[in-house]
């Protein structure tokens, strides 16, 4: 299955910053994890992006990416208060959008698969959104603690805004070998984007 438009920028974004990749990786809880509930657990479910880079330290050797390409934007309060509160959001509860933070047993499967496929256990999350409708800049998000005690304590939200600012300061004028960075590219050429 084709990714994301928002999947297809991060992954062409991590490989821009030197981090080989790979999209929707399937993951779920072990039959023999002791909260397993095959009604709830049967299903995969998937990390959008993983990107690894053999030449960073952990924690940031390795990002694990969720995108939401959701065009009203990103509001961390909103879906906080949301997971809190087991609130349903169009037919589904809303804990199931972030099992991986909001579930201890969904979180040890994600951590087991990153172990998996990268031999690291320390990662970094990013939730990549069009764009963040927080005034405090996802602190709330960030500094949750029980995501960061289910996942990890290195949580962060990154718009589409900052990945095109971040290429664009990356890229010449030597045709770039990714999409984003090509779309830039000609963007500026064509006047669109200015320097």
């Amino acid at each position: 299955m084709k990714e994301d438009i928002l999947e297809q920028i991060a992954t062409d974004y991590l490989n821009l910053l030197g981090y080989f990749t790979i999209t929707n990786t399937k993951y779920r809880p072990e039959k023999t994890d002791p909260d397993w509930n095959g009604r709830q657990d049967g299903v995969y479910s998937d990390i959008d992006v993983i990107g690894f880079n053999p030449r960073i330290p952990p924690p940031d050797r390795v990002v694990a990416i969720s995108c939401k390409s959701w065009q009203g934007g990103f509001c961390p309060q909103y879906e906080i208060d949301a997971i809190a509160s087991n609130r349903e959001v169009a037919g589904r509860e809303r804990w199931k959008t972030y099992r991986e933070l909001a579930s201890p047993k969904w979180a040890r499967a994600f951590r087991r698969k990153i172990k998996e496929l990268t031999g690291e256990s320390r990662f970094t999350y990013w939730i990549v959104c069009t764009w963040l409708d927080d005034p405090g800049g996802g602190e709330a998000w960030t500094h949750n603690p029980e995501f960061r005690k289910n996942l990890t304590p290195h949580l962060h939200i990154v718009t589409l805004s900052t990945i095109f600012q971040k290429t664009k300061e990356k890229i010449s004028t030597t045709p770039a070998n990714s999409e984003l960075g090509r779309l830039i590219q000609l963007l500026k050429a064509a006047g669109y984007l200015k320097d």
